[in-house]
């Protein structure tokens, strides 16, 4: 399992769009999946990850972290 990291244009419908997209995934092919699988979020299919990390023993998860700027 790798966490999977990118920073994008679109997680929210907040006013300020950008933000985090963390995932736990076993390849980026399901990890890019799994995250536009979820509401608002738009990770590009040439958008290659800010980080990816190795951790052991993780289930598959997505963590959207929204820019929330000023609001």
């Amino acid at each position: 399992m790798k966490v999977f990291i990118w920073y994008v244009d679109k997680c929210s419908d907040n006013y300020h769009s950008n933000g985090g997209v963390v995932v736990f995934a076993e390849s980026e092919d399901e990890a890019r999946s799994l995250a536009n699988a979820e509401e608002h979020v738009v990770v590009p299919a040439n958008l290659r990850p800010d980080f990816v990390l190795q951790p052991d023993n993780m289930e598959p998860r997505v963590l959207v972290f929204p820019d929330a700027g000023c609001c």
